[in-house]
């Protein structure tokens, strides 16, 4: 595989250009601005699908200045002998085209969409086509010059390890394993969820067949209690018209006798009420007598009671007053207390504030006047450093610094001027040669008519020789053909000698007409191609006449860029700046003065301006150097002044704090005194309030003894007021109990009349009521209605239990039902559960891992090599964990290992430029593309970089052996043009 060559219509820098490639090595070399870097940005968007987008923040910007469309052609070839060309148009509507070589000529491919356009160039390229192609080429096969180092530089060890998976294409792997642990919880829960509800129905199920048999039962039950209970129903109606005339009966005597039973009740109830009415007003009569007896106790108890309620009021309020006396004098003790210590640290704190206030004022003068001198040597120093920067600034806005934006557009002018000239002599050349052309092209119209008289003669001979044909064939025999006789004209003759010499004749003649027709007919082929010739003359005329006008505008175009970077429009400028800059580094005679000749030849021009622009960029250069360094000089007083000031601002910062802690002792100090001026207010009060507190307890001196006193003359009455309290009631109560004596012996006489009356009665009942026949009527009912209750419960509950258990069997079928669906969809789950455990325990868990050890080791072993030739040293490079770059060494017999920061910026492009190159070698790419991979390289690492190019290239063990078929280089380094197979440079 390999690219053969890529052409580039207004592409950035490239208007028109077509490169050839070599295999093996290809360095483009340019300076800077000259679209090498665009080369390979070129054949990523049209041979590997990169969106323009990824090199430029807009689309448009991949166009040439004042360009819409684009288009970029790489022709390749995948096979020796197979050649195939991709185009891409870059605008809109943009198109992407495969197309075969069939007989030098390219044949476009029929693709349904860029898709299978992309699928399709991967197949040619031999890459995957598992993975995007623009992918690809920007992570392994052609980074960006900006990307080179990418992934390899990244310090988190996980993000480095997605990318780099991403770049070998295993990252699938674990994002796999990741995704699929939802899918395993997913399916584990709709397991567990089925198997819960198989298990809970299985218990239901198991019950059908029992329930089905008692169905069966309770329905040949039921129809049996049915007729049982039409047979009790009709005897227990007979026994209960039997049994309610005997209720009737025994329901009247049973009324009589509860009316005597009552009655008697009342006369026994009655005569105890007077009994114990009677014992009710003598305990009255006695109890009034005992109150009488007691009525003096009680009046002398009642006086003693309030006397000693009064008193013990006195005894409280002398508590509370001696309570409130001690809280005082407690009160009084801590204040003055108080008092005494908020003095002497008011004492101290005054004397120590009164130093420290004079040592402030002191240093608060001292740091004023070194401030005021430090910010007048500050203003001094600025001004200097202004100055420097401002003939900075106005040196950047001279018009030769606009010469590296000009040069393009001049490069660009006469390169066109040039390809305008090559068309120009090309054409002339054309036209010279249009005089035969001439007068072979008015031959035309002569030939043309000649060949067409001898075309109609000879088909008026054709016509003469078939009609002959035709006569020999029907007259051979002899016979006329009209009269069915012999011939009166051929006797004696043969006919078809008569007929053959005249078909001879005829085909000797039309044999010359066919000599000269094919002769005229090559000349009007000639003539035809003179006109058509002459006509595409008189076209390269137009387009002569084009040219010529075109050449004119790219001259008035050149001009006009050129006055803009021409000595007077560049000199005059600088010298004004170096009147006033005062840079003796560069004098008026060092400056170029020589004029281009804008009609000299465009390579004379170019070259020309090479001359120029390195003279001019030599003036820059040294002028750049004296600015920057005379600014370094202005800079570092003015840093000095700013370091000297920051510590004078600290030292104010620092006084300033001391004063705040100053002012803020002040604030304490005022408010311990507004404090020791709150105690002695205290104090005074609470001296007063406890002088008033002793004379008010004063007063209570006797309580206590009055209160025994008291207590002493309350017992002895107790007694009697204890007696009077006890039969007061009773003694009131002696009228009213009298009265209701004579009440219950008139009600009494009464009751007594009407008992004797009820009992006559219940004796004329009785004998007409026989009880032993009332109460086998009774039981006889009894059993009847029990089983008649019996037979409907049991037929409702067998009725219940009909109807239960036909709906708890078909529930239980449709149970049964459901748990075979379920029961199938659990096997599902499980031999799905089972496929995606062993793929993430055996598969997905197990391949990124095993697939990044096997990369590293593999590309470590290859780049190792490479790396060893690149440094010429012992060190050995190792790919480790997290693709981490890792060298070894031995140092005073011990193994060292440094990564990352401690490596040097030559360790780690080496190492970077040793593994990309075995890992494009390990992925199996046969092209690759390196952007300016001598970066941060020293000359002898570059010059060893080089050499182990060539070494790849040629197969040599000791490096690698021969893995790519074509390698492209973008470097400014001589050490490259040694080892490549062609070398390109774009100016």
């Amino acid at each position: 595989m390999r690219i053969v060559s890529v052409q580039l219509k207004n592409i950035k820098s490239h208007r028109d250009k077509e490169l050839v490639f070599s295999p093996g090595i290809n360095v483009l070399s340019g300076a800077n601005g000259s679209g090498k870097s665009t080369i390979f940005e070129a054949i990523g968007y049209a041979l590997f699908g990169v969106d323009a987008k990824d090199f430029v923040s807009n689309a448009e910007r991949f166009l040439t200045i004042g360009t819409k469309r684009g288009e970029i052609g790489v022709v390749f070839e995948p096979e020796p002998g197979e050649l195939y060309r991709v185009t891409r148009t870059v605008g809109t509507a943009g198109k992407w085209l495969l197309a075969k070589e069939v007989g030098g000529a390219f044949e476009v491919e029929e693709h349904a969409n860029m898709e299978e356009t992309e699928v399709r160039i991967a197949q040619l390229l031999g890459l995957s086509a598992a993975r995007p192609l623009s992918e690809q080429f920007k992570l392994v096969i052609g980074p960006f010059q900006n990307d080179f180092l990418g992934p390899f530089v990244i310090k988190q060890p996980a993000k480095r390890q997605d990318a780099f998976d991403e770049i070998l294409g295993i990252d699938a792997w674990r994002k796999t394993q990741d995704r699929t642990k939802v899918l395993t919880s997913t399916i584990k829960a709709k397991l567990d969820v089925l198997q819960a509800e198989v298990d809970s129905r299985s218990e239901q199920v198991a019950v059908l067949p029992a329930k089905e048999v008692e169905l069966a039962a309770l329905r040949q039950q039921g129809d049996t209690k049915q007729t049982e209970l039409a047979t009790k129903t009709i005897e227990l109606e007979h026994a209960t018209t039997l049994l309610n005339a005997l209720e009737s009966k025994k329901e009247a005597i049973q009324s009589v006798q509860q009316e005597v039973q009552g009655l008697q009740e009342r006369v026994e109830s009655g005569r105890n009420y007077v009994s114990t009415q009677q014992l009710l007003v003598e305990q009255s009569r006695q109890a009034a007598a005992v109150v009488a007896a007691s009525t003096a106790g009680k009046q002398g108890y009642d006086a003693a009671e309030a006397r000693l309620k009064e008193l013990r009021d006195q005894q409280l309020q002398k508590h509370q007053l001696e309570k409130k006396l001690a809280d005082l004098e407690r009160e009084q003790g801590s204040v003055q207390a108080m008092l005494d210590a908020e003095s002497r640290e008011l004492g101290l704190a005054r004397s120590s504030m009164d130093e420290e206030r004079k040592r402030l004022e002191n240093d608060r003068e001292a740091l004023a006047a070194a401030l005021a001198a430090q910010k007048q040597l500050e203003t001094v120093a600025a001004q200097g450093l202004a100055a420097a920067e401002q003939s900075r600034v106005l040196f950047r806005k001279l018009p030769m610094h606009n010469m590296e934006t000009t040069l393009p557009y001049l490069h660009v002018a006469l390169s066109r001027i040039e390809e305008i000239d090559r068309q120009i002599r090309e054409r002339e050349s054309v036209l010279a040669g249009s005089g035969p052309l001439k007068a072979e092209a008015e031959q035309l119209a002569a030939r043309q008519a000649r060949l067409e008289q001898i075309q109609a003669q000879r088909s008026e001979l054709a016509g003469r020789r078939h009609s002959l044909v035709e006569g020999r064939d029907k007259i051979g025999a002899g016979a006329c053909p009209f009269f069915q006789e012999p011939c009166q004209n051929l006797q004696g003759v043969d006919p078809a000698g008569i007929f053959d010499a005249r078909i001879n004749a005829l085909d000797a003649e039309m044999a010359g007409l066919d000599l000269e027709a094919a002769e005229l007919a090559s000349q009007v082929t000639a003539a035809q191609q003179a006109a058509r010739e002459l006509a595409g003359m008189e076209q390269v005329a137009l387009e002569l006449a084009k040219a010529g006008g075109e050449r004119t505008k790219q001259e008035e175009e050149f001009s006009r860029n050129y006055a803009q970077i021409a000595v007077p429009a560049l000199r005059a400028p600088l010298e004004g700046w170096l009147a006033t800059a005062g840079i003796g580094e560069v004098s008026l005679a060092e400056l170029p003065c020589a004029e281009l000749d804008l009609a000299a030849a465009p390579q004379k021009r170019r070259d020309a301006l090479a001359h120029a622009t390195d003279a001019w960029q030599g003036v820059i250069t040294r002028l750049e150097t004296a600015l920057e360094e005379r600014v370094k000089q202005a800079a570092e007083p003015v840093q000095e002044s700013a370091r000297k000031l920051a510590e004078l601002s600290a030292r104010g910062e620092s006084l300033a704090q001391k004063e705040r802690e100053l002012a803020g002792a002040q604030e304490n100090a005022a408010r311990r005194e507004q404090s020791v001026a709150r105690h002695k207010a205290r104090l005074d009060t609470l001296l007063t309030e406890v002088g008033a507190r002793k004379a008010e307890v004063a007063i209570f001196a006797d309580v206590e003894r009055s209160v025994k006193d008291a207590e002493g003359e309350l017992a002895r009455f107790q007694p009697a007021r204890d007696s009077y309290i006890a039969n007061q009631k009773s003694a009131e109560e002696l009228g009213k109990h009298q009265e209701t004596l004579e009440k219950y012996q008139r009600g009494l006489q009464g009751i007594i009349s009407t008992l004797a009356t009820k009992q006559d009665e219940l004796a004329r009942l009785v004998g007409d009521y026989r009880p032993e026949q009332h109460e086998a009527a009774k039981n006889d009912r009894e059993q009847l209605v029990m089983a008649a209750t019996r037979l409907k419960a049991e037929i409702g509950a067998i009725a219940e239990g009909v109807s239960r258990l036909e709906g708890e069997t078909a529930a239980l079928r449709v149970v049964a039902a459901e748990i075979e669906q379920k029961l199938a969809a659990i096997e599902k789950l499980k031999e799905q559960a089972d496929l995606v455990k062993f793929l993430r325990n055996q598969v997905f868990k197990n391949v990124s891992a095993q697939l990044s050890e096997r990369f590293r080791e593999e590309i470590s072993f290859r780049a190792d090599r490479i790396y060893r030739s690149i440094c010429e040293s012992d060190e050995e490079l190792l790919w480790g964990d997290n693709y981490q770059i890792v060298l070894k060494d031995i140092v005073d017999g011990t193994i060292r290992e440094r990564s990352d920061d401690q490596l040097s910026g030559g360790q780690m492009m080496s190492a970077v430029v040793a593994l990309r190159l075995a890992l494009l070698q390990t992925i199996g790419a046969r092209i690759a593309f390196f952007d300016e991979p001598t970066s941060n390289l020293d000359a002898e690492r570059r010059e060893n970089l080089a050499k182990a190019f060539r070494a790849i290239d040629v197969g040599q063990e000791e490096v690698t052996e021969h893995w790519y078929d074509q390698l492209f280089l973008v470097s400014h380094d001589v050490s490259f043009t040694e080892i490549t197979d062609q070398t390109i440079q774009l100016d």
